[in-house]
């Protein structure tokens, strides 16, 4: 994103650097098929209340915890929430 504010010269070399430094420190680390069901298992929740409170499918839930896939986005960020402060954190 910041790049295209540089080339159209909204922001300038110094500022687009800033903003991809800010931004690649502020990516959520991702989290590992274990660490999201223990995460789960420690809020005492079930696959479809987690995918309720995340806005996604209890399907995609439990191929993360199957290791089928990774989440990522949005639902990425909110387990890192959850895992650093509770689920109460994020409803």
């Amino acid at each position: 994103m910041a790049e295209r504010f540089h080339q159209t010269g909204t922001i300038d070399k110094v500022t687009m650097r800033q903003i991809n430094a800010l931004t690649e420190q502020a990516k959520p680390p991702q989290m590992s098929a274990e660490d999201i069901r223990t995460l789960r298992l420690r809020e005492g929740i079930s696959q479809g209340v987690l995918a309720t409170i995340l806005n996604m499918s209890s399907e995609s839930v439990q191929k993360w915890e199957q290791g089928k896939s990774k989440p990522q986005g949005a639902a990425l960020r909110l387990l890192s929430i959850i895992q650093r402060n509770g689920v109460k954190a994020v409803i």
